[in-house]
């Protein structure tokens, strides 16, 4: 388990990211604090500032959650999908803690990189994308992204020949996942052999397979 003196040192060092800098930080004073007691704290101590819903970031659940990654998985790296939560001090505290990203956008991309996160940090996560987006990948450095498709490694042979592919697979329905994410993208196992071969002849690398159900 992680140490109170470790924690600090990682609240410290979150608290001097990018995404937390110019924002009005709230800390807990007591280690019994609850989020319930700061949220009432908030509109007690300023109910003249509380005109619109506002949102609470618990640093140290999202220290723990990293913390038990790197104890249980440590060479594993973890790629946290944008998409879930783009708020900036969410992302600032996930890259000063040493994660990836998983970026679906351009938008999403120039948000991880403007918080100084180098682009080997960031998987372009979207199996279908249009030219002028991986023409952006290319010049920002972002050189892996995700595939399930001929045509996607057609066009990325053609607008972005140095990037590594990943190979999107769907599992079999009857994978017991409890919530199906893969409805729309993924490969079925009778397409994977093609799109190996696609991706081979056309000269690109194939770093690793990703299962999305």
């Amino acid at each position: 388990m992680p140490t109170l003196v470790a924690e600090e040192s990682q609240i410290t060092n979150i608290f001097s990211a990018s995404g937390f800098k110019g924002k009005k930080l709230v800390t807990t004073l007591s280690s019994e604090a609850t989020i319930s007691d700061i949220i009432q704290s908030i509109i007690k101590t300023k109910p003249s500032e509380i005109d619109s819903p506002f949102s609470v970031l618990d640093l140290r659940v999202v220290i723990d959650l990293m913390n038990k990654w790197t104890m249980n998985l440590p060479t594993v790296k973890p790629f946290y999908a944008v998409k879930c939560n783009p708020n900036i001090s969410l992302l600032g505290a996930l890259a000063s803690l040493g994660a990836n990203f998983d970026c679906a956008s351009p938008v999403e991309i120039e948000s991880v990189l403007s918080l100084g996160v180098s682009p080997d940090r960031i998987i372009y996560a979207n199996p279908c994308k249009s030219e002028s987006h991986i023409k952006y990948a290319a010049s920002v450095g972002v050189n892996v992204t995700t595939f399930d498709s001929v045509g996607e490694v057609e066009k990325i042979k053609m607008w972005h020949p140095n990037c590594e592919l990943v190979l999107r697979i769907k599992p079999e329905e009857d994978s017991g996942a409890r919530f199906s994410l893969g409805l729309k993208f993924g490969a079925l196992r009778n397409e994977v052999p093609e799109l190996l071969k696609a991706a081979d002849d056309a000269g690109l690398k194939l770093q690793i397979l990703e299962c999305r159900k």
